[in-house]
């Protein structure tokens, strides 16, 4: 091809770019290059010009497609030197920067709100006992009982003295050293812990001082009642917990310790060098941002602390502001008096000596300053940031041959290009509903582009696992041909990425895939990211720089992470956590991916991504097969609720309840509507789901029929035997009904999904001691959360191979079975993978058959979905049998369908027996119809309280009463945006997102002689130390295995270790480290229970009580 390169890079840069380009093309004039090139060799100037871009780089490149037309491909470096065709331009003008002033209405009233909290945020620093704590000699308390944020606002709080906004302003404006004393006495009566009663700070103050006031005490962590205090903030009273329950607690729990001696206190509240109220400096920048705000009518107009997107766009300029100015080496001298002496940190010499840093006066002039500034950037961030180039494989149709499973991208992509216009208006809020195996990932991705202008397509891909977000990263680069600076993959987990890299290709180090093998040391282990990232050089830069977290977030135009990197954007209470991750929402679109997969206690927090979504302006599109009614209407809720907060000070239309929403799936008819209300969305949403089922029955063979196995006591046999000889009949049957050939032996793979780890490996030591039935072998592979990294990671590597059928030969040749069959003499082979829910979700698995313990209905659709997932042959006989009890069941416990399950003490089913809950018919043909489409009825039992007869039933209405609540059940999601909470982090410390236990962290290493034997990390120490441990059992349970049985999968510690020792050029030690990790729920110090680990079951605890329950 023939291509034209342009440079408008300056200084440096222009040297760097020549260098480059003149090694590949001929250059036409002083900054025109032209050359004939390969695509490959295209691909190289293009990196190597990212290699050495710096912020002064500008180079665009056009093909030259005949003689009268060229097309434009890609810039890299300052894309502001171009326009969306790569013209450059010859004259500048302010039209585009007053769209932005006009399009975000508040900016000038976010930035002063931030400029003002920012000269006040940290004035309580000036207390005695923080200046103390400063001094390289300290000893004492690194704490004090009243916070300095507190302190800060209580100081704020009395120098506004109850007045109304613009006399205290014009005070401001007019402040003199006066002002001072005046606060002090005002401050008198505000001193918690010393005076009485001090007044609830928000009760009196005028509505520009009240959002000030929340910004100043807010600006580390939003304000949570302790969990040690008593008296909680009840749901009944939400509305009167900022204005009646708020107190000094809510942002310093540790003043309600009653030990603080009486002089600690006098010092918290007295001032060794008095407060930046007596700077000489501090009172000319405060004078400077009152007129500002004096002359602001707009400030003026409304109570804006209501109003979320400008008081959290505020909060965040604020936070972002404090962290850039703190983590500064340097101080501004210009901004300090030279006769006030208080400080406000301190940092370490390259000797590790503390000392001083900013003066305290400095720094918050300082962070007030540049929080105004960061507030007007915020406003064209989205604009600045780098974009999707033009691609075809986002626009050209699907190819003939594949239009059948695929076809309905095409008209998805075109209904997108549609309703571009009303998205930009009203916000999206899509739905994308295909089946599994029809190609949602990339559908999605043509979906978002579709709805973005040419040029501005930036969007998130937010996914539950890591092997999914994986999966997904590699899908989009291959499909859409995207580049390594066009998409980043964020996981949580280096060990888990290098693994995934070595299977992917074991011949290439990550660090040469990054393409700088001395990158590697920057990237923590707790954030991972593959990419190159992108060049900005926006507004914002600067502010981004100290903290590489927030670029690996934000700079790439398609973001591929777990749905945690996102979460902290509401969740986060500290406000560090949250800034990178609104940043994220500011300026891109959100693709949720399996949102109805996570449970019920994790809903709200769901939720309140969603509304926080369209709060920030960001376009939802949520891809799911399986989203019940009640979630879609509930995140739908959400998003309007956040959209309408945008709207009321963005746009060129303002405030609306309007919401353009779509809904797509493989029948090629997706549906567009704009709505008003939740009325008219749930109609909406239910016409589409009914066409929707129709076109299932129409057009659906039944892939995956399903039969009840009944399941009973059996004299004195422990249920654990009962469960174990049903399963191994079924696998048995099973496999007579659906083998296949393999070199002329019969052969099944087949799943046994269990819902508990401690039962599965009971069962499966069950199995593995009963001899097989003639002339067969059963290959047993056990699977689930709890082996090593390392081994996991190989156990999930075979299976990916085995169970990947799309194509029958190629099946043959890679996936391993027929080596295994090869070896044995028998005539059948049955290949069982024993697995909790790790097999249900994350995993592109096709099996033959299932057998499964029933939890929900929802893990039962999942499940089946790994039946005949890639080959779609139509069973004569039932492939997935259901065993009618699961073990709770069976031994009599009550509630038996929980953890995981929907059944819980206040919601019950009438009988433990799944037969008795479901109609006849009901597995005849499993698939999303139960989810998709609550049920017309819900019978109960007579006697109460009252019973759910129908299992599908419970599960809508356990969610309904989660997401939208009922006079019983207040604890639901709908409180976040039906109420005015956002101020504080109450909501997310009562429904937290993914509570989990408290863990101990364990990995495996190797003795000289070769045995293996645990370590724990040690909590207590200060550095990552792992110890020899006896909370795991060093010598594995004796397992007895019949003839005729087999494990599956081998595993060698030993060699897994030296192939990534080679592979990585790591020590043997560091592999160990890094690849065996391994987190379990700590053991109770009084418990004599230890954790068992065998190389084949993996680490697992023994069942104890093997018996049956009285009812």
């Amino acid at each position: 091809m023939m291509v034209t390169f342009i440079s408008q890079c300056e200084k440096n840069a222009l040297k760097k770019t020549r260098r480059v380009l003149d090694a590949f093309a001929n250059r036409i004039g002083d900054n025109t290059w032209q050359t004939l090139i390969t695509e490959d060799g295209l691909l190289t100037v293009k990196k190597m010009l990212k290699q050495t871009a710096s912020r002064s780089t500008a180079v665009s490149c056009h093909q030259i497609r005949s003689r009268s037309r060229s097309q434009f491909l890609w810039v890299v470096g300052n894309k502001s030197k171009f326009n969306n065709e790569g013209v450059v331009p010859v004259n500048m003008t302010n039209a585009s920067q007053e769209f932005t002033e006009n399009f975000a209405l508040n900016t000038q009233v976010i930035a002063i709100l931030a400029n003002i909290a920012g000269l006040f945020h940290d004035v309580g620093k000036a207390m005695t006992l923080f200046q103390e704590k400063l001094q390289p000699n300290h000893k004492g308390k690194s704490y004090e009982p009243y916070r300095h944020e507190w302190v800060s606002l209580r100081i704020f709080q009395a120098f506004v003295n109850n007045q109304d906004d613009k006399v205290w302003l014009t005070e401001l404006a007019n402040i003199d050293n006066q002002a001072e004393a005046n606060m002090l006495l005002n401050l008198e009566v505000l001193k918690d812990g010393i005076a009485k009663k001090p007044i609830n700070p928000f009760q009196s103050l005028a509505p520009v001082a009240k959002i000030i006031a929340w910004l100043i005490v807010a600006h580390h962590k939003l304000p949570q009642y302790p969990k040690c205090g008593e008296n909680n903030p009840t749901f009944e009273n939400m509305d009167r917990w900022l204005n009646e329950s708020f107190e000094a607690c809510w942002n310093s729990p540790q003043c309600l310790r009653d030990d603080w001696q009486e002089s600690v206190l006098i010092k918290n509240w007295t001032f060794l060098f008095g407060t930046p109220l007596k700077s000489a400096h501090w009172q000319t920048h405060a004078r400077m941002v009152a007129k500002k705000a004096l002359c602001c009518e707009r400030l003026f107009y409304k109570a804006w602390f209501d109003q979320r997107f400008t008081a959290h766009l505020a909060r965040l300029s604020l936070m972002l502001s404090d962290h850039y100015y703190s983590s500064k080496k340097e101080t501004t001298p210009e901004y300090q008096d030279g006769n006030y002496r208080a400080y406000a940190n301190t940092d370490r010499d390259e000797n590790g000596n503390k000392y001083l840093k900013q003066k305290l006066d400095e720094h918050n002039i300082a962070v007030g300053m540049n929080a105004h500034k960061i507030a007007g950037a915020l406003a064209q961030l989205k604009d600045e940031l780098p974009t999707l180039a033009s691609n075809k494989a986002f626009t050209s149709k699907v190819p003939s041959e594949f239009q059948q499973d695929f076809g309905w991208q095409d008209n998805a992509y075109n209904l997108a290009k549609t309703i571009k216009d009303d998205t930009k208006k009203y916000g999206f809020f899509g739905i994308c509903m295909a089946s599994t195996g029809k190609g949602k990932t990339l559908g999605n991705a043509r979906i978002m582009y579709g709805i973005a202008d040419e040029g501005a397509c930036r969007f998130s891909v937010a996914l539950g696992l890591r092997t999914l977000t994986l999966q997904t990263g590699d899908a989009l680069k291959e499909k859409l041909k995207l580049g390594n600076d066009e998409l980043a993959l964020l996981i949580g987990s280096q060990a888990v990425k290098d693994l995934h890299e070595h299977v992917g290709n074991p011949e290439v180090s990550t660090c040469q895939e990054l393409g700088s093998e001395s990158a590697e040391s920057l990237l923590k282990d707790e954030i991972v990211l593959m990419e190159n990232l992108p060049i900005y050089t926006g507004r914002c830069a600067k502010w981004f720089e100290h903290d590489p977290k927030i670029l690996k977030l934000i700079q790439s135009p398609v973001l591929v992470s777990t749905i945690d990197y996102l979460m902290p954007a509401n969740e986060g209470i500290r406000g560090g956590r949250q800034i990178a991750p609104m940043l994220r929402l500011l300026s891109s679109d959100l693709v949720l991916d399996e949102p109805d997969d996570f449970g019920l206690d994790d809903l709200p927090a769901l939720c309140r991504l969603v509304n926080w979504a369209g709060m920030l302006g960001s376009r939802v599109l949520l891809s799911t097969a399986t989203l019940s009614p009640v979630l879609a209407s509930a995140l739908f809720s959400a998003y309007q609720a956040g959209r309408k907060q945008y709207t009321q000070v963005n746009g060129e239309h303002g405030e609306t309840d309007k919401i353009c929403c779509a809904w797509f799936d493989e029948f090629k008819k997706p549906d567009t509507a704009i709505i008003t209300n939740i009325d008219s969305f749930d109609s909406a949403h239910n016409d589409f789901v009914e066409k929707r089922i129709k076109n299932l029955h129409k057009h659906s063979s039944a892939l995956r029929k399903a039969k009840i196995i009944k399941v009973e006591r059996d004299g004195d046999k422990h249920p654990s035997m009962v469960m174990a000889t049903l399963i191994w009949q079924s696998i048995e049957i099973l496999h007579q009904q659906h083998a296949i050939a393999v070199d002329n032996k019969n052969v099944t793979i087949g799943l046994v999904r269990m819902a508990n780890i401690t039962p599965l490996v009971q069962i499966a030591k069950v199995l593995l001691a009963q001899k097989s039935p003639d002339d067969t072998i059963i290959h047993y592979c056990i699977y689930h959360s709890k082996f090593p990294l390392l081994q996991r990671s190989k156990i999930e590597e075979q299976l990916d191979k085995a169970l990947s059928r799309h194509n029958q030969q190629a099946w043959l040749m890679s996936s391993g079975i027929p080596d295994i069959v090869q070896k044995h003499t028998e005539k059948n082979h049955i290949f069982v993978v024993l697995a909790t829910a790790v097999a249900e979700v994350g995993r592109d698995h096709d099996y033959d058959w299932a057998i499964v313990e029933p939890s929900s209905m929802r893990s039962i659709i999942q499940l089946a979905g790994r039946v005949q997932r890639h080959r779609k042959n139509v069973p004569i006989n039932e492939n997935i049998h259901i065993l009618s009890k699961n073990y709770k069941g069976l031994t009599g416990l009550t509630p038996c369908f929980e953890k995981p399950g929907f059944e819980t003490k206040n919601l019950r089913y009438a009988d433990r027996d799944l037969g008795k809950l479901v109609a006849d018919t009901e597995f005849d043909d499993i698939n999303a119809i139960a989810r998709i489409k609550e049920p017309s009825t819900c019978v109960l039992t007579e006697e109460s309280p009252k019973r759910f007869k129908s299992f599908n039933a419970l599960e809508h209405l356990a969610q309904k009463l989660r997401l939208i609540g009922s006079p019983k059940e207040q604890n639901h999601a709908a409180y976040w945006w039906n109420n005015d909470v956002t101020w504080c982090g109450q909501l997310q410390s009562i429904q937290p997102f993914r509570k989990s236990k408290p863990n101990d962290d364990f990995n495996l290493m190797l003795t000289r002689t070769g045995k293996v034997i645990w370590q724990k990390k040690i909590s207590e120490s200060s550095s990552v130390e792992y110890k020899n441990t006896n909370d795991i059992a060093d010598k594995a349970e004796a397992i007895k295995i019949e003839s005729g049985n087999v494990f599956w999968v081998e595993f060698n510690l030993q060699e897994e270790v030296t192939k990534l020792v080679s592979a990585l050029h790591q020590s043997e030690d560091m592999v160990l480290k890094k690849f065996t990790h391994i987190s379990l729920r700590k053991i109770n110090n009084d418990s004599d229970t230890l954790w068992q680990y065998h190389p084949m079951l993996g680490v697992y605890a023994i069942l104890e009580k093997d018996e049956y329950h009285n009812d």
